[in-house]
């Protein structure tokens, strides 16, 4: 049967674009499921190069078999395939020109797009750490050490939980959560939908095999793809079913939902109380990592709520107000190396980074601006007290 399939394809299909069978540099292109009733026949769409004719489709357009390529866009006036303009290509286009001309530095990196001018899902500074990206390059959940070697963080998991909060988080009454994320922004191999939980592929999140748990009679432990190192709220030994896998962010949002619409059937005016400002998950389902101590100052804190270092804030101060403790966290993820990061009395990166007698100038997120030089008074970003910030 095999065989005569196969020769039914060789006499019946015709012959696809030979791009796919040399993907090279100047050949390229997409194995595609064939557009027609049966898709039994294999097809190939010619991805065209910079500078090739192409086609908007339409009345009086013109018709071409493939399209643009990874980054390219057809033009509309010149009918031919050009570099998209998005602000990843942007900030290639900047690095290329300060390469150019000597101006980049050491430990700067080209910007990695994607095939639609978006930033990658992630990015390494060497010699400190690799974190998730949003498409527009904003630093992300997900962060881990950066060791030379290959790395591959789909942060696919991170991503979604962002685009979730940023689409449709700001249109509902409660905050949004659902999706579980590992510290690297993958997806937990455990998911919960209400009581019912099961396992997906950390790297895609779609469901593997077809166990689930319900929680109200068994714990999620019985599930195969259970990490007890993922657990960050483990139950008591002496815990009685319904269970639950939550953590304790989670568990303060139900509280402060269940205690709202009771307040609503009750008839109470709670336009007071019915704000979520500051209690906000983490996509790992953690608090923030800022938190307030008693006396009002804010310190950074890791995901169980510890404090790190002494890095505080105190009320009414641009300190206060400008903290992120993201340099903090970095720190905290190289805990282990022995060239931690400068941070900044609260936490955030201090401005000026000095590693092996070179000082560079860093921006929010640690990566390098700029060249390097040993004297810190010829940075961009020098101050007399560079180093007390």
């Amino acid at each position: 049967m095999k065989l005569v399939l196969e020769f039914l394809l060789e006499e019946t299909c015709p012959s696809t674009a030979r791009d796919c069978s040399i993907n090279n540099a100047t050949h390229s292109g997409l194995t595609l499921p064939s557009p027609t009733i049966c898709n039994c026949c294999p097809y190939c769409l010619p991805l065209y190069n910079k500078g090739k004719p192409c086609s908007l489709g339409g009345a009086g357009a013109g018709v071409t078999v493939g399209r643009c390529g990874h980054g390219l866009t057809c033009d509309r006036d010149t009918q031919l395939c050009v570099r998209m303009k998005t602000k990843c290509h942007d900030a290639q286009d900047d690095y290329d020109n300060r390469y150019e001309k000597g101006e980049t530095g050491i430990m700067e990196t080209r910007p990695e797009c994607d095939e639609k001018g978006n930033y990658a899902p992630y990015v390494c500074i060497p010699s400190q750490t690799c974190f998730c990206q949003s498409e527009d390059g904003e630093k992300l959940f997900g962060e881990i050490p950066y060791t030379g070697v290959f790395v591959n963080m789909p942060c696919q998991c991170s991503r979604m939980a962002h685009k979730i909060e940023k689409l449709i988080g700001k249109d509902v009454p409660y905050p949004v959560f659902g999706l579980r994320c590992t510290s690297n922004g993958n997806f937990n191999p455990v998911q919960c939908l209400n009581n019912i939980c099961y396992c997906v592929d950390p790297i895609t999140g779609v469901k593997r095999g077809d166990k689930t748990i319900d929680l109200t009679n068994e714990y999620v432990s019985n599930l195969p793809c259970y990490d007890a190192n993922l657990d960050l709220n483990p139950p008591d030994e002496d815990a009685k079913p319904p269970f639950n896998y939550t953590t304790p962010c989670y568990g303060s949002i139900q509280e402060r939902e269940a205690l709202l619409e009771q307040s609503r059937i009750e008839g109470y005016n709670i336009d007071y109380f019915s704000s979520f400002a500051g209690l906000s998950c983490l996509p790992d389902g953690t608090f923030g990592r800022i938190s307030v101590n008693s006396t009002g100052s804010r310190i950074c804190v890791n995901e169980h709520g510890e404090r790190l270092g002494d890095y505080s804030a105190e009320l009414n101060t641009p300190e206060y107000t400008n903290m992120d403790c993201k340099c903090a966290l970095t720190a905290h993820v190289m805990r282990d190396s022995n060239e931690p990061p400068h941070c900044c009395k609260n936490g955030n990166f201090r401005p000026i980074q000095c590693r092996l007698g070179q000082c560079r100038c860093v921006d929010s997120d640690g990566r390098q601006v700029g060249l390097e030089s040993t004297d810190v008074t010829r940075l961009a970003c020098y101050t007399p007290d560079w180093r007390h910030c």
